[in-house]
């Protein structure tokens, strides 16, 4: 039976890709046959190339993603997005979901909420899993439906100044610490104590990490003289409003470090009123 030309043509793609050499070239020339016939084109039959060709990349974005979501998602994206230590399940009867799997069979989850945001849960994820390459919206794409992100339920959420002005200024000072300390409120948080479980340490009452925050904050810092800005929320007739600070590094880590001891104490509050909630 005879070949389609859309067969030929996907036959002939392959034949040529086998030769490097002679695919570069085949490559260049068609670069310059199709920017030779742009620039021919009127004002209108540019603006309606342009319009077909928005289409076009349009309708391949669609397709790939279909094949992504298509594809078995990996075991380990999907069961690490359940686990204890990054989300909690909510206790509610009525706190579930009904996934149909795909021979037809309905299951029952319990939800659970996600601690961080998917950009802090993936950087987590990819210093677990150095081995696995997933993409963030790969990620996002495989998240379980009975995995909810903390943005869909705000009244859970702690958006008091001192979480958010402490996040603010931690990505300002991402880029010049070492050691990735200050990727995620989770990780800065667990670098300035021994264990975010025990009150003493979290209370600033304990000798072994009154300073962690100099050992691995401020002395991994590669330019204290950088000049950097960041923003934080300020009271002000009693409306919050955010504003925009510049300086260099060493001045943001020493307002960072004045804001540390009370942050600790507000995260302390706030697990505890987690527990309260999960239990």
């Amino acid at each position: 039976m005879a070949m389609s030309n859309v067969e030929r043509i996907k036959k002939y793609r392959e034949k040529i890709k086998k030769d490097k050499v002679k695919y570069e070239a085949v490559k260049a020339k068609d670069r310059i046959r199709y920017n030779s016939k742009k620039q021919k084109l009127t004002r209108a039959s540019l603006a309606e190339f342009r319009t077909e060709n928005k289409l076009r990349q349009q309708k391949y974005r669609e397709h790939k993603k279909k094949r992504l979501v298509n594809k078995p998602p990996p075991s380990s994206v999907r069961s690490r997005q359940s686990f204890d230590d990054i989300s909690y399940q909510l206790p509610g009867k009525k706190d579930t979901i009904v996934n149909t799997d795909d021979d037809g069979s309905r299951v029952t989850y319990q939800k659970r909420i996600l601690f961080n945001n998917l950009r802090e849960t993936y950087k987590l994820f990819k210093e677990e899993n150095d081995n696995v390459y997933v993409s963030r919206s790969s990620f996002a794409e495989l998240r379980p439906t009975f995995v909810i992100p903390k943005a869909a339920l705000t009244h859970r959420n702690c958006l008091c100044l001192y979480h958010e002005n402490i996040c603010l200024l931690l990505k300002a000072l991402d880029k010049y610490v070492a050691g990735k300390c200050c990727a995620s409120l989770q990780t800065f948080t667990n670098r300035l104590v021994y264990s975010t479980n025990n009150e003493e340490c979290m209370f600033s009452s304990c000798s072994l990490c009154e300073d962690f925050f100099t050992e691995k904050i401020q002395e991994n810092v590669s330019d204290d003289n950088a000049k950097i800005a960041w923003s934080q929320w300020i009271n002000e007739n009693i409306h919050a409003e955010k504003k925009e600070f510049s300086g260099n590094v060493d001045e943001a880590g020493l307002l960072l470090q004045s804001k540390v001891e009370y942050f600790c104490f507000m995260c302390t509050l706030d697990e505890n009123s987690r527990s309260i909630l999960k239990n």
